[in-house]
């Protein structure tokens, strides 16, 4: 009897290792996210996009994405896992939050469900030397 909830316990832990091997191997394969520098030119609440002239892009689909105006698509609320994060200064903010023409670094992958368009996982927005200035004076 007690041999046997042994082997059944032992089964179980391999399974579960099997089990969370697999998982582990789905998160990592996760597409890298490409770098762009741009400034931010408006969010569009009905379409949820974001509208921004890019700059400089690095990353692994760098090449995808030309300078000037481009479009993220993007998904203001839901889980951290799904939704588009926006960070000001590195606090949490919201994407109604970021002022037109300010500087961003825009953090994104081609969009699964909307082929030949771009998904937006983060967007940082970067603080000028003035405004960093009035934030932290000497």
């Amino acid at each position: 009897m007690i041999r046997k909830n042994i082997v059944r316990a032992l089964v179980a832990g391999l399974a579960l290792a099997l089990v969370g091997g697999f998982v582990s191997d789905a998160l990592a394969a996760k597409e890298k996210s490409t770098q762009t520098e741009a400034k931010f030119i408006k969010f569009d609440a009905a379409t949820n996009t974001v509208e921004v002239k890019a700059d400089k892009s690095k990353g692994p689909n760098a090449k995808l994405l030309k300078k000037g105006s481009a479009t993220f698509n993007v998904k203001p609320t839901g889980s951290i896992l799904t939704r588009t994060s926006v960070a000001i200064n590195g606090k949490k903010g919201e994407i109604t939050d970021i002022p037109e023409g300010k500087q961003v670094n825009v953090y994104w992958v081609p969009d699964e469900t909307k082929k030949g368009e771009f998904f937006a996982r983060k967007i940082d927005v970067v603080l000028s030397d003035e405004e960093l200035d009035a934030l932290y004076p000497e």
